[in-house]
């Protein structure tokens, strides 16, 4: 391969990421590759995490790729970290997408952050798959898929995932028409001021339904 490359998932604090570095300086000296050898890329999946965003980059600054959006992780990480205030309950988790004003700010805050930083900011994983034997439901899903890049690749993001290799072909498409170079690191583009407030605005007069 190229090289030791990571994620780094669930990270909460940046004495984890910092905790990492010494790893991966370590294992540098011990199999006697040259600093800045391993790199890694952050998962950011937790609501904490999402306030130290600019620590954690700094923490692993000699091995750091990017820092991605795990956006269903994320949201599960806002309700357990908020379980117990009712102003932020949130609906039924089919209501719940990137398009949310919440779940926008914490996109955009991670791709301010990382082209700040000169890192990469990578969109979240696309959950919807191929539905066999029903071209209506097939064709919907994509269509989410699309539009879901789409907003990603609007946003500022440099890449992004999916979770079936079918989709892969739609996440292409979208990323090259609208990003033409290899990333969006050294783009001008002027961000709205993201507060900590908007990272924790939820959604009010949300309730849950029993089958959801």
């Amino acid at each position: 391969g190229i090289g030791p490359f990571y994620y780094l998932p669930k990270m909460e604090s940046h004495l984890e990421a910092r905790l990492w570095d010494e790893v991966f300086e370590y294992a540098q000296g011990e199999i006697g590759i040259p600093t800045g050898s391993i790199k890694a890329t952050v998962l950011i999946e937790t609501l904490p995490a999402a306030f130290e965003m600019d620590e954690i980059l700094y923490e692993l600054r000699r091995h750091i790729a990017g820092l991605n959006c795990g956006r269903w992780d994320y949201i599960f990480s806002y309700i357990k970290t908020l379980r117990k205030n009712p102003d932020f309950v949130l609906p039924d988790r089919a209501q719940v997408g990137m398009d949310r004003a919440f779940l926008n700010a914490y996109s955009l805050l991670l791709i301010k952050t990382c082209h700040r930083r000169r890192a990469h900011a990578m969109g979240g994983m696309a959950a919807q798959i191929p539905v066999k034997n029903d071209e209506a439901a097939n064709d919907a899903a994509f269509a989410k898929v699309r539009a879901d890049k789409l907003r990603e690749v609007k946003n500022g993001h440099d890449g992004t995932w999916v979770a079936h290799p079918a989709l892969v072909p739609i996440a292409m498409e979208v990323f090259n028409e609208h990003m033409p170079l290899g990333n969006q690191v050294l783009s001008q583009r002027c961000f709205p001021p993201i507060s900590q407030a908007a990272l924790l605005k939820g959604l009010p007069g949300s309730f849950l339904a029993s089958s959801g």
